[in-house]
């Protein structure tokens, strides 16, 4: 339990901050930092290429439908160590007949129509970039990979026929749920190869801006480390759909951010239900501080630590957060600082989703910061549990949830 300060300590007050004082009514709009965002270095990241992170990481792409007909051709570029997984998958109207580029024992297979498949006898999961080209023509179906083609595979007229009447959308990585049934059944993988994937191509042009992506982050080269990161622009993970903050609260993580403010984690109701309003906690980056902003119902308060060294330095800081009651003491790195609530409530009532890295729509205006984290997060517990990030329906926008730069 933190101690309680006495009358000289000196504590980040909320108008410290800019924001609204723990006196504001209940029905009052929250005032949102004006957050100036510094940039970090940021890491080098590959060209036209996303890192894929297999159950969770897949690309939407919708075209209109003469461009996957009559005689589509596709290309992209591949690296993964995974032996098994999906590549690129597009489905014919009424899904009896598909076009879907796998990789089956570290070799490459493209599967046409009802199951006829082709491959090369290489494998390819040793951690480089291979080139693969793949195209119907007419009544063959072709594979390429590094310049080497794989016998033509042939197409009878009725699978001809089928093969004319490709539906988009098109998908790199995991298929979409509505597909894993009759993905089974042709002893197809339902799920993304774990890698990177790079200048995917629709007859010859560049497709570099997916529909819509799920859990699909940007491509290193060099030195990776275990984590996640966050692109921002949207991208956020879901790890709890109805969290319970209550009277005690342990949360530790490490975080290298890339942006001196952004939002860490935020769990709470922002509906204004007059029963329930004022419920939440929030974690943020302002201008190089670490801040914790609780609400238990009786009015804010916030604790706030600016670690010794800048949380731009390219390392990881170590961030904990203990609630205990009506006390929040935070600590970052060695130096901590703790805040004494209002005594009269010590459960904060919170069954909200629990936010890490960013929130979707317009939650944010809600918020004391509206950048979305940008960076690297790693061993996240809650209350001595350790956090899964790749809960597939947890994940949205640009992450990759495997690995960070180095």
């Amino acid at each position: 339990m933190p101690v309680v300060p006495n009358k000289q300590t000196h504590l980040k007050t909320t108008s410290d901050l800019s924001c609204s004082t723990a006196t504001q009514k209940k029905d009052s709009v929250l005032q949102v930092i004006n957050e100036s965002v510094a940039q970090c270095e940021l890491p080098a990241q590959v060209h036209h290429a996303y890192r894929m992170s297999g159950p969770a990481s897949s690309l939407t792409y919708s075209l209109p439908l003469q461009v996957l007909q009559p005689r589509p051709h596709f290309s992209l570029d591949v690296r993964t160590r995974s032996p098994e997984g999906l590549l690129f998958f597009a489905a014919t109207r009424g899904g009896q007949s598909h076009l879907a580029l796998y990789m089956s024992k570290g070799r490459i297979r493209l599967s046409v129509a009802k199951q006829k498949e082709i491959f090369n006898r290489e494998k390819y999961n040793d951690g480089k970039w291979h080139s693969v080209v793949f195209s119907l023509e007419k009544k063959k179906f072709r594979l390429v990979v590094d310049g080497i083609r794989a016998q033509d595979g042939q197409l009878t007229s009725a699978e001809l026929k089928s093969m004319q009447q490709f539906m988009p959308p098109v998908y790199l990585g995991t298929a979409p749920e509505t597909f894993h049934k009759e993905l089974k059944s042709k002893a197809l993988p339902k799920q993304s190869v774990s890698g990177c994937l790079r200048n995917f191509k629709m007859n010859g042009a560049q497709m570099s801006n997916p529909t819509a992506n799920h859990g699909a982050g940007p491509c290193f080269e060099g030195q990776t480390q275990r984590g996640v990161y966050f692109s921002g622009n949207g991208a956020h993970i879901v790890i709890n759909d109805s969290f319970v903050v209550g009277s005690t609260l342990e949360l530790l993580f490490n975080v290298r951010p890339r942006t001196q403010s952004a939002l860490l984690l935020h769990v709470g109701d922002s509906s204004r239900n007059p029963d329930v309003m004022g419920h939440f906690l929030t974690v943020y980056m302002f201008r190089g501080e670490v801040v914790v902003r609780v609400n238990q119902g009786k009015g804010e308060f916030v604790v706030s630590v600016k670690p010794k060294t800048s949380l731009c330095d390219g390392n990881f800081h170590k961030i904990s957060v203990i609630k205990m009651k009506n006390v929040i003491q935070l600590s970052v790195d060695t130096t901590d600082n703790y805040k004494i609530g209002p005594p009269s409530s010590t459960f904060t009532l919170t069954r909200d989703p629990l936010f890490v890295g960013g929130v979707p729509g317009t939650l944010h205006q809600m918020l004391p910061v509206k950048s979305p984290f940008v960076g690297c997060i790693q061993e996240m517990r809650i209350n001595d549990v350790p956090v899964s990030f790749d809960r597939s329906s947890g994940v949205f926008g640009s992450l990759n949830l495997k690995e960070c730069p180095g």
